[in-house]
């Protein structure tokens, strides 16, 4: 299945359309891994991995998933392990690497850095996080997640907690639900933590219903609690990031006689009790499984290979 770009850089690329043709990809893609056996998909391909910002779930999903296709692989990790940290641009290191791989993973502290990255590339590229702007991948697997669970897309009330202003997984996964029906947000936050008014005003442009509160208690009656940790690299003074560290923790008591979706992107810090793993109703560890599958399928897709 083509897709509309050679590169994705954003939520907002992700239309109705490119949504559903990645998930009967990503279908397929679980069959494979579900098997224990590796495709040979990518066989032929060679895929570059470049983190820069720390990572775990995104630079491993991605591992396994280049590895469950057969691919080859470079890794590079962290800024001072690369020329990055002699002063080389973006845009140099991603020329370089163009000509070293198939296709390019990258992840940068630096908001904006993808869309650079993107301009200079002649291979597909893949924006794994930039700063607090962006991940369309793990808007991707969370929709992929949402629709396994609920059955839809449309119809849903979904609630993003505790930072809405400097998470760049509530604001690619806000974006990209917003353009099915009847969807309707809350996003709970301290005042100083509030949704930018620019991604409220894209929202409400879509005719999505947006609500904000301070109370973590109004997400217990939603379909989905998203919720996500305190963005400590994201807080120019530590001193916010303390005072609110501890102001929402979700806990098994809570949700007694809930049966809300508990989703989060990981890691878990503050904002979930372990006593909430448990819970039938608690899915985040399953959606880290999801990365596997959707970023199988999106690399092959890019590819030309599915």
């Amino acid at each position: 299945m083509p897709l509309p770009f050679e590169h994705l850089t954003s939520a907002q690329q992700l239309s109705k359309e490119v949504v559903a043709d990645v998930f009967a990809v990503a279908d397929e893609m679980e069959k494979i891994w579900s098997s224990g056996k590796r495709s040979k998909l990518l066989e032929d391909k060679i895929i570059a991995l470049l983190f820069y910002e720390p990572s775990s779930r995104t630079m491993l999903s991605f591992q396994a998933a280049v590895q469950g296709l057969s691919a080859g692989m470079e890794l590079a990790h962290g800024r001072q392990n690369s020329s990055m940290e002699k002063g080389e641009s973006i845009e140099d290191t991603i020329r370089m690497v163009a000509r070293y791989s198939d296709l390019i993973v990258m992840r940068h502290p630096e908001a904006g850095s993808a869309d650079k990255a993107a301009s200079v590339s002649h291979v597909p590229f893949i924006n794994a996080g930039d700063g607090g702007n962006q991940h369309p991948t793990q808007s991707l697997l969370d929709l992929y997640t949402i629709k396994k669970e609920k059955g839809s897309l449309d119809g849903l009330h979904v609630a993003f907690a505790c930072d809405p202003l400097h998470s760049r997984t509530i604001r690619s996964l806000a974006l990209a639900l917003s353009q099915y029906n009847d969807i309707r947000f809350t996003f709970i936050s301290p005042d100083s933590l509030r949704a930018s008014s620019d991604m409220i005003t894209e929202l409400k442009n879509n005719s999505v219903s947006v609500e904000e509160s301070t109370d973590l208690s109004v997400g217990l009656d939603t379909d989905i609690l998203y919720m996500n940790r305190l963005q400590e690299e994201r807080f120019e003074d530590h001193k916010e990031f303390e005072k609110y560290r501890d102001q929402y923790v979700l806990t098994a008591d809570m949700l007694k006689g809930k049966d809300t979706l508990v989703m989060d992107p990981l890691p878990r810090v503050d904002e979930i009790a372990t006593d909430v793993d448990d819970l039938p109703n608690a899915v985040y560890f399953d959606q880290a499984r999801n990365g596997v599958l959707v970023r199988m399928a999106l690399m092959a897709m890019l590819l030309g290979k599915a």
